[in-house]
């Protein structure tokens, strides 16, 4: 299936509307040469397109997400804090991307977890960007395929 789906403007609006406390520049299609992911958060899409929309960033990156989203000091942020923020981060990110995908498609809820556990099997990376915000890079990839529920794929016997 092909598919139009601009990340740059998209990541441009969410990043405005939730994340601009009017002091910290967002770069968008950044480098993300170099760049270390600690967390992914995922949304799997099911119905027209089936697929995943992925952000994945720094524990230092993800910390900056929650506090900005829940007015904290990053000190006070905890770990629940961190999996909710990226987690909501994903959800937005992903309702947007979904708007301008096939429909009808749904969204599940997000899931986090450390970017060395995650796996999306059979799936192919449609589009990505990258926005550099508070100096950390955020990759957010639009996957396309796979399983809509996060599975580990069974090799046959």
């Amino acid at each position: 299936m092909n598919v139009d789906v601009d990340l740059d403007i998209i990541a441009e609006q969410v990043w405005s509307a939730f994340l601009n406390s009017g002091e910290d520049e967002a770069i968008f299609a950044a480098d993300d040469k170099g760049s270390h992911a600690d967390l992914a958060a995922s949304v799997a899409m099911v119905g027209a397109y089936e697929g995943h929309l992925v952000v994945s960033c720094s524990h230092k990156a993800s910390r900056d997400v929650a506090s900005v989203l829940f007015a904290m000091e990053a000190d006070e942020v905890s770990q629940d804090d961190i999996g909710d923020a990226l987690g909501e981060l994903a959800n937005v990110l992903g309702g947007n991307v979904k708007s301008v995908l096939p429909s009808p498609s749904q969204l599940s809820l997000p899931r986090v977890s450390a970017t060395e556990h995650e796996r999306w099997p059979g799936t192919v990376e449609v589009c990505r960007t990258v926005v550099s915000w508070r100096g950390e890079p955020f990759v957010v990839s639009l996957l396309s395929g796979g399983h809509a529920v996060h599975k580990t794929q069974e090799v046959p016997a």
